[in-house]
């Protein structure tokens, strides 16, 4: 494994962090990814991917599951993971993540998609952060398996390189899980996504840290994958009653849909 020497790798990371100019940091990204190995991999998840929408004032719910997906290219706006007019689908594996990542409050009404991961499919995802996780904590957020294969790793590197690649890696993984990362238009997070499906172009996915909910996991989709390795597993509404702290929510359901037709209609339940 070549890595970069440690005083250099922390100089090349602040100056990263000073440059506004999107060219330049997409050059210093790059050239820190050429000395990383992005961790990739196969997974199936059994349980559901959720998103969350909030409803325009006097409307309960949307008509069509097309609006509650990733936007069309046309009115894409910069995002933690994707550039402009170039739409990611953001989801997370945890109900209330949703809620807190679009700053939900009482009185709120809030459209919830289920996506359920399809039988037969793989979802290819890369990981950054999970090295710094076995390096601090002796396991890996997302699996087991993985935290253990990761630990055999690095009990074999030289002490010199270990330092090196968690730097690396805890670097990377603090630009995707900002929360500042707004006030610059996500330059940081959006180039270093963009290379990383520029280098392994067989990604259809990014797995980051919640932003808004510690501990949870959010991922970034390639729109193209979502019908071909996701179905809709449920999609409802909800009245938001109270938001406490820590990520919780008090909320009901008020509105339940039956399915959806193949164009997307949503058919609801009769009240």
């Amino acid at each position: 494994m070549k890595v970069l020497e440690l005083r250099y790798l922390d100089e090349l990371c602040e100056g990263i962090l000073k440059c506004i100019e999107p060219d330049s940091v997409e050059i210093m990204l790059r050239h820190l990814l050429d000395f990383y190995g992005v961790l990739n991999y196969e997974m199936s998840y059994d349980r559901s991917y959720w998103r969350a929408r909030k409803c325009c004032i006097g409307r309960i719910g949307y008509d069509n599951t097309n609006e509650l997906g990733a936007p069309p290219a046309e009115i894409t706006k910069a995002g933690r993971m994707n550039e402009p007019k170039q739409p990611m689908l953001y989801l997370s594996t945890n109900q209330f993540s949703v809620l807190e990542e679009i700053g939900s409050k009482a009185g709120d009404i809030v459209h919830i998609i289920a996506y359920r991961q399809k039988i037969e499919s793989k979802l290819r995802c890369a990981i950054v952060g999970e090295i710094t996780n076995v390096h601090r904590w002796g396991r890996a957020q997302s699996s087991d398996h993985l935290g253990n294969h990761l630990n055999r790793i690095m009990n074999e590197m030289n002490f010199d390189i270990g330092r090196s690649y968690v730097y690396t890696d805890s670097f990377l993984s603090s630009l995707l899980r900002d929360k500042a990362a707004s006030k610059s238009d996500y330059l940081y997070s959006r180039k270093l996504s963009k290379l990383i499906f520029e280098k392994h172009p067989s990604i259809d996915s990014i797995v980051y840290p919640g932003v808004a909910l510690e501990g949870s996991m959010n991922f970034a989709v390639k729109p193209n994958v979502v019908s071909k390795k996701f179905d809709i597993g449920s999609n409802f509404v909800v009245r938001v009653n109270k938001r406490y702290k820590y990520g919780i929510f008090d909320f009901e359901i008020i509105k339940r849909a039956k399915g959806q037709y193949l164009d997307g209609t949503i058919v609801w339940q009769d009240s």
